[in-house]
């Protein structure tokens, strides 16, 4: 049960860590715009760092909603490496991702809601059976 009406909870499982964190992106953008309307027409490269793999997760999230928000552009396929800290040359995760989209048009992309923000609350990343399940909230 979600505290707030004004809170989506987003659930996403994918065979590769790699590939929950595109679909947490692209749950993410689906919130406020039908994903399914953007084409690909430009690619961007994105680089992020996070302390920890909820840290990394929030900090892509957040970058990805900047992107909508301030640089208005509608992404909607995602193409995401991780590097993982190697505590001799690097202390942070590191995820590199090839994203692709094209101007945002709010009704072209059918705008449906406003996301606040990125919370860590209810946050979690798990691995189990070969699968990787991964759960945050958004403020909406």
């Amino acid at each position: 049960m979600l505290e707030h009406m004004t809170d989506a909870l987003i659930e996403v499982e994918a065979d590769t860590l790699e590939h929950v964190f595109e679909l947490a992106a692209k749950a993410l953008v689906d919130v406020m715009i039908d994903v399914s309307r953007v084409d690909s027409k430009q690619e961007l490269h994105i680089d992020v760092d996070g302390y920890d793999m909820e840290n990394l997760l929030y900090n892509w999230l957040e970058y990805i909603m900047i992107i909508l928000v301030s640089d208005h552009i509608a992404l909607s396929k995602f193409n995401v490496s991780i590097d993982k800290p190697d505590g001799k040359y690097s202390t942070q995760y590191r995820l590199h991702a090839k994203a692709y989209g094209e101007p945002l048009n709010l009704e072209k992309h059918n705008y449906k809601v406003e996301i606040k923000g990125v919370t860590y609350h209810m946050m979690s990343i798990k691995e189990s059976d070969g699968k990787y399940r991964l759960t945050f909230l958004l403020d909406l």
